[in-house]
C-alpha cells in the first residue's frame, strides 16, 4: 500500500510540472521532485519515459535565457541519479535522453561561440557551462555501460539509437574543444571529460568490432535477413563517424602549439587504433590517403617552422641537443602514426605515394643542408636518430607491401634518382635556401634522393625478391646519379650520421658519406649473391662491369672496391666467372685503347684474387703480346705477388730472356728491322721493373749488363738519324723504357759505361730544339737513381758537366708534372749522394721559379720551397726505415741490458732519497733552433767547396783547420737539437 502510494504521490507531481507553462514553476516541481523522493526502482519506470518527454518537449525551442538551461540541468541531475539505480532496463530511454541532450548543448554552444560578450549573461553562461558539463558527463556514462554490456547482434534499434547518441555525443565534444575557450568557468573540467569520452569512445568501438567479426554474415551486407539494417554495418558506420571526429579533433589539436598535448595523442592513437581494427570494413566515403596526407602535412609544416627558426640563428650560437629533440618529438609522433595507417593500407598509401615520397626527400635533403651549416651540426644528429629512420619507414612501408605493384615500385625508385631538375640548396649560396628544401616538387631529388635509396638497399631482405629484382636494375641509376655535379662533393667530402643498433641505447655515429655508399653496397651484393635468385645477380654484375669501364673516376672506384669485395670473398668458380668476364671486356675494348684506370681496376681485382686465377689470367694475356693487353698491365701495376711462385719465377725470366734475344737481334741488325721498333720485351720489362714493384735483385750477369749500354748507345745513335718522325718516336718510346730498365737497376750505376751512357743522353739535349719530352719521365727517374754512382766533381770532368746539363733540362721543363716530378728526382738524389757541389745542378731559371699568372716573373724563393719540402720527405723516409736485421740487433741488445738490469738491481741496497732532490726534467729546445742548426751546416758545406775551388794553398791550410773546429762545434749543437 505504501509503496502504491508513493506511486501515486510521484504521478501527481509529474502530472503538475507537464501542466504547468510558467518554467520557474517546473523548475521549483522538479526541485521538489529531487529532493522529496528517494528513486528506487519503482519509481525508475515512472521517471525514465517522462525525463525523456519532458526534455525532447523543450528541445525544439529556443533558449530563453538561464532558466530554461536550469530546467534541462536539473532534467539531467535526476536522470544521473536514476541510472545509478538501474540503467539496464532502461537503456534506450537513456540512451535517447543522451543524444537529445548532446544535440541540444551543441547547438547552444554554437550560439554562445558566435555571441558577442556583450550580449552574454554571466548566469545564464555558468548554468549552460555546468549543463554541458554535465550533458558529457552523462553521456560518458552511457558509452561505459555500452561497452561493458555488449547490446545483442538482434537488437538492431538500440544499434541504431547507440549509433544516433555516438554521433551527437561526437559533435558536443569537436564542439566543447573546439570553443573550449568560450567556457571559462569549466574549461578544464570539460577538456577532461571530453578525453573521457573520445576514449570510450575507442573503447567502444574496438569491443563492437570484435563482435562484429564473430558474425557469420559477409561484412559487405547492408541488410539482415529480415530486411533489418545488419549488426555488421551498423557498427561500421558507427565506427566511421568516431576516425572522422578524432581525426579533426587531433588536427586542431596539432594546431595548438602544445595546449592540447593530452588531446593530441588521445585522439591521433584513436585514429590509428580505429583503423588498424577495421581493415575491410570502412566506408568508402572514409578517405584513408587524405589521413595520412594530413599527418604528412602536419609534419613538415613543423620540421620547416624549427629549421627557419634555426636557420635564422647566427653561426657562432649553435642550437642545442635538447632543444632540437623538444622539436624533432612531436615530427616523429605525426610520422610514426603515418607509417602505423600506411602499413594497415597499403593501396590507400599508394595514393598518396607522392607525398609520401616527398616527405621522406624532405626529410633527407634537409640533413644535407644541415651538414653545410656547421653550427646545426648536433641538430643533424637528432634528426638522425628522430626523424629520418621514421620518414624512411613511411616510405618502406608503401614498398614492402605485396598489394603494391612492381610498376608503382619503380616510380617511387625514380623519383629517388632521377637526374631532371637541381636542389637549390645545393647550387645557391642565399641565406633563404629552405623553401627548396620543403619544395613539394619530387623531381628536385638529389642528393637525398641517393641517401633514401641507399637505406632502401639496405632494407632489401625484408622488402622481398621481387623488390630485390628492381633494386638491382637501378643500380645503374645510382652510379648515374653519384657523378651528377650536385652529388659527388657531398659523396667525397661530407660525412653523415648514422644511427647504430649494437647497443641497447642506439648511438649516432658519424661516417664518411663515400664509406657508407660502399659498406652499403657491399652488405647488399653478399644478400643478392647469398639469398637472392640468378638473375638478380647477373643484373647486379652487368651493372658493376659497365661502371667499372665509365668516364667517371667515382664509378671506378666504386665498381672496383665492390667487385674486389665479391671476389675476395666468394667462391672460387664466382670469382674467376668476374675475372674472365672483365678480361672478355677487355679485349673488346683493348682495340679502341684501354684507359688506365680501367686497367689499374682490373689489377686491384687481380691481387684480391687466387694464386691459381690469376695463373690462368696471366698464361692468357702474356701469350697475347699483339692486343696490349699484357703491356697495358704491366704499365698500370701487374700483381706479380699474386701469382704461384712457380708461374711468378717463369714470368720474371721470361721478360728478361725477351729483352736480351731482342737486344742481341737489334744490336745485330743496327735496328734495320721494323718490327724491332715495336720492341714490346723492352717495354714489358721497364713497365714491370718501374711498375709492379718487383724485387731489386742482381738480373743482369756482365755479358747482358754490356749488351744493354750498347743497345742504348745505339738507340741513341738511330735516333739521331731518324729517318721520319714516326721512326723518332718509336726509337723515343725504346730509348725511355731503356733508361727505366737501367734506372731499376742499381748495380748498372757502377759500370764504367755508365760514363758514357750520361754523356749520350746529354746530346740528344744538345741542341735544345732536338729534345723529345717522351724522355723527361724517365731522365727524371734516372737521375734520381744516379744517387748510386760515384761522380768526380768540377768542371774539367764531362760526365759531370754533362749530368749538370741534363738536370737543368729537367728543371727548366715548363709542364707542371714534369717540373715537379725533376723536383722530386733531384731532391732524392741530393739526398743520398756524395756529391758536395749541388748547387752546379740547379739551373738560374727552373719552371717552379715562374709565378702562375703572367709565366715571367721569376722568384727562387718559389722554387727553393718546393725543393726544401721534398728534402724534408727524403730525411723523413729515411728516418723511419729501419731493416730486418738491424731489429735483430736492437732486440738481442734489449735482452742483454734487460739481463743487466736484473743482475744490478738484485746487488742494490735500498737508500732513502730526499724529496727535496731536483728532478730531471726535458730541456725544450726553441723554436728555431734546429732550422738555423742546418742553415749552418749547408753554410759550412758552402765554404768547403768554395775552398776547395781555391788556388791559394796556404789560404786553404789556414781556414781548414777553422773549418774543423767549427765542424765540431755545429755537431755538438745538432745533438742539443735532437734533444
Amino acid at each position: 500500500m505504501e509503496v502504491e502510494a508513493k506511486g501515486n504521490e510521484l504521478r501527481s507531481l509529474l502530472e503538475a510540472i507537464k501542466s504547468s507553462d510558467v518554467l520557474e514553476t517546473r523548475i521549483s516541481l522538479i526541485g521538489q521532485l529531487e529532493d522529496s523522493f528517494r528513486l528506487e526502482a519503482a519509481d525508475i519506470e515512472i521517471l525514465a519515459n517522462y525525463l525523456v518527454v519532458s526534455f525532447v518537449h523543450h528541445y525544439y525551442s529556443t533558449c530563453t535565457g538561464a532558466s530554461h538551461c536550469m530546467l534541462h540541468k536539473m532534467i539531467l541531475q535526476i536522470a544521473m541519479k536514476c541510472m545509478k539505480v538501474d540503467t539496464a532496463t532502461y537503456l534506450s530511454q537513456f540512451i535517447v535522453l543522451g543524444s537529445k541532450a548532446s544535440s541540444w548543448c551543441e547547438k547552444h554552444l554554437k550560439e554562445i561561440a558566435g555571441a558577442t560578450d556583450e550580449l552574454c549573461d554571466a548566469n545564464h553562461s555558468t548554468t549552460f557551462e555546468q549543463i554541458l558539463l554535465d550533458g558529457l558527463v552523462f553521456g560518458s556514462n552511457l558509452i561505459s555501460v555500452l561497452t561493458s554490456a555488449c547490446i545483442a547482434k538482434e537488437d538492431a534499434n538500440l544499434m541504431i539509437i547507440t549509433g544516433t547518441l555516438i554521433s551527437e555525443l561526437l559533435h558536443l565534444t569537436k564542439a566543447s574543444i573546439m570553443d573550449n575557450k568560450k567556457i571559462c568557468n569549466v574549461s578544464s573540467e570539460v577538456l577532461k571529460v571530453a578525453q573521457n569520452v573520445l576514449e570510450g569512445t575507442r573503447a567502444l568501438c574496438l569491443t563492437y568490432s570484435d563482435a562484429s567479426k564473430e558474425d557469420t554474415a559477409a561484412i559487405e551486407e547492408k541488410l539482415n535477413e529480415i530486411g533489418e539494417l545488419s549488426f555488421t554495418y551498423l557498427v561500421s558506420k558507427i565506427t566511421n563517424h568516431a576516425i572522422q571526429t578524432l581525426y579533426e579533433i587531433g588536427v586542431f589539436a596539432a594546431s595548438g602549439g602544445g595546449t592540447y598535448v593530452t588531446m593530441l595523442n588521445l585522439s591521433w592513437k584513436g585514429v590509428v587504433t580505429l583503423l588498424q581494427t577495421n581493415k575491410g570494413a570502412l566506408d568508402e566515403k572514409l578517405k584513408v590517403g587524405d589521413i595520412i596526407t594530413t599527418l604528412i602535412s602536419l609534419a613538415l609544416e613543423m620540421l620547416q617552422s624549427a629549421a627557419e627558426s634555426w636557420a635564422l640563428v647566427p653561426s657562432k650560437t649553435s642550437p642545442s641537443v635538447a632543444e632540437a629533440k623538444r622539436a624533432f618529438l612531436p615530427i616523429k609522433f605525426f610520422l610514426i602514426n603515418a607509417v602505423r595507417i600506411c602499413s594497415a593500407y597499403p593501396v590507400e598509401a599508394l595514393v598518396v605515394q607522392r607525398e609520401i615520397v616527398c616527405c621522406a626527400l624532405a626529410v633527407s635533403n634537409l640533413g644535407f643542408y644541415f651538414n653545410k651549416e656547421t653550427h646545426l651540426r648536433a641538430v643533424r644528429g637528432v634528426l638522425a636518430e628522430f626523424v629520418e629512420p621514421t620518414s624512411f619507414l613511411l616510405l618502406q612501408a608503401v614498398l614492402s607491401s605485396v598489394a603494391v605493384d612492381q610498376s608503382a615500385k619503380c616510380e617511387v625508385f625514380e623519383c629517388l634518382l632521377q637526374t631532371k631538375r637541381e636542389v637549390g640548396f645545393l647550387t645557391t649560396e642565399e641565406s633563404d635556401l629552405l623553401p627548396s628544401v620543403f619544395s613539394r616538387d619530387c623531381d628536385a631529388s638529389l642528393p637525398g634522393g641517393v641517401l633514401l635509396f641507399l637505406n632502401l638497399i639496405r632494407a632489401a631482405p625484408s622488402l622481398g625478391e621481387s623488390t630485390t629484382m628492381e633494386l638491382c636494375k637501378y643500380l645503374g641509376n645510382l652510379f648515374s646519379v653519384l657523378v651528377q655535379e650536385t652529388t659527388y662533393p657531398f659523396v667525397l667530402g661530407s660525412e653523415i650520421p648514422i644511427l647504430g643498433n649494437s647497443n641497447p641505447t642506439p648511438e649516432i655515429t658519424w661516417q664518411p658519406m663515400y664509406t657508407f655508399v660502399v659498406q652499403t653496397l657491399k652488405a647488399f651484393l653478399i644478400f643478392v649473391v647469398t639469398s637472392s635468385s640468378v638473375v638478380a645477380w647477373m643484373v647486379a654484375e652487368t651493372i658493376l662491369l659497365e661502371n667499372l669501364f665509365h668516364t667517371h673516376f667515382l664509378c671506378v672506384a666504386i665498381a672496383t672496391e665492390l667487385l674486389s669485395f665479391v671476389i675476395r670473398h666468394a667462391e672460387t668458380a664466382l670469382a674467376y666467372q668476374i675475372i674472365e668476364n672483365i678480361l672478355s671486356l677487355v679485349r673488346i675494348v683493348a682495340p679502341y685503347g684501354l684507359r688506365p684506370r680501367t686497367v689499374c681496376s682490373f689489377n686491384t681485382l687481380l691481387s684480391c684474387a687466387s694464386a691459381g686465377i690469376v695463373d690462368r689470367i696471366f698464361t692468357l694475356v702474356s701469350n697475347d703480346e699483339k692486343s696490349g693487353i699484357y703491356l697495358a698491365l704491366l704499365r698500370e701495376g701487374f700483381p706479380f705477388g699474386s701469382l704461384s711462385d712457380s708461374v711468378q719465377k717463369i714470368a720474371i725470366e721470361r721478360l728478361f730472356t725477351g729483352i736480351s734475344e731482342f737486344m742481341e737481334a737489334y744490336c745485330r741488325e743496327h735496328g734495320g728491322s721494323d718490327s724491332h721498333l715495336i720492341g714490346f720485351p723492352v717495354h714489358a720489362l721497364a713497365s714491370a721493373l718501374v711498375f709492379c714493384d718487383l724485387k731489386d735483385q742482381e738480373i743482369f750477369d756482365e755479358k747482358t749488363s754490356s749488351l744493354l749500354f750498347k743497345f742504348m748507345h745505339t738507340l741513341i745513335q738511330n735516333y739521331k738519324r731518324a729517318p721520319d718522325n714516326r721512326i723518332m718516336d718509336s726509337l723515343a718510346k725504346l730509348i725511355s723504357s731503356t733508361i727505366d730498365i737501367i734506372s731499376k737497376t742499381k748495380q748498372l750505376f757502377g759500370y764504367p759505361e755508365m760514363s758514357g751512357l750520361i754523356k749520350d743522353l746529354n746530346s740528344l739535349f744538345t741542341p735544345k730544339s732536338n729534345s723529345n719530352t717522351t724522355f723527361l719521365p724517365s731522365l727524371g727517374r734516372f737521375i734520381a737513381g744516379l744517387c748510386h754512382m760515384e761522380i768526380p766533381e768540377g768542371d774539367e770532368n764531362s760526365v759531370c758537366t754533362a749530368l749538370w746539363n741534363l738536370n737543368h733540362t729537367m728543371l727548366r721543363e715548363r709542364n707542371w708534372a714534369v717540373a715537379h716530378q725533376a723536383v722530386a728526382a733531384f731532391g732524392h738524389f741530393a739526398a743520398h749522394t756524395t756529391c758536395t757541389q749541388l748547387w752546379r745542378f740547379l739551373p738560374d731559371d727552373p719552371a717552379l721559379s715562374y709565378d702562375v699568372e703572367s709565366g715571367t716573373v721569376t722568384d727562387a724563393n718559389r722554387f727553393m720551397s718546393e725543393l726544401k719540402a721534398t728534402l724534408e720527405k727524403e730525411v723523413a723516409l729515411n728516418a723511419a726505415g729501419f731493416s730486418g736485421e738491424e731489429f735483430g740487433y736492437l732486440k738481442k741488445e734489449g735482452e742483454s741490458l734487460q739481463k743487466m738490469v736484473k743482475t744490478c738491481t738484485s746487488a742494490v741496497v735500498p737508500m732513502e732519497i730526499c724529496e727535496e732532490a731536483p728532478q730531471t726534467k726535458k730541456r725544450k729546445i726553441p723554436e728555431g733552433f734546429g732550422e738555423g742548426v742546418e742553415l749552418l751546416q749547408s753554410g759550412l758545406k758552402v765554404m768547403r767547396g768554395a775552398l776547395e775551388q781555391s788556388d791559394s794553398a796556404e789560404l786553404g791550410n789556414e781556414i781548414s783547420s777553422q773549418l774543423a773546429c767549427l765542424e765540431k762545434v755545429i755537431s755538438h749543437l745538432v745533438c742539443l737539437s735532437d734533444l
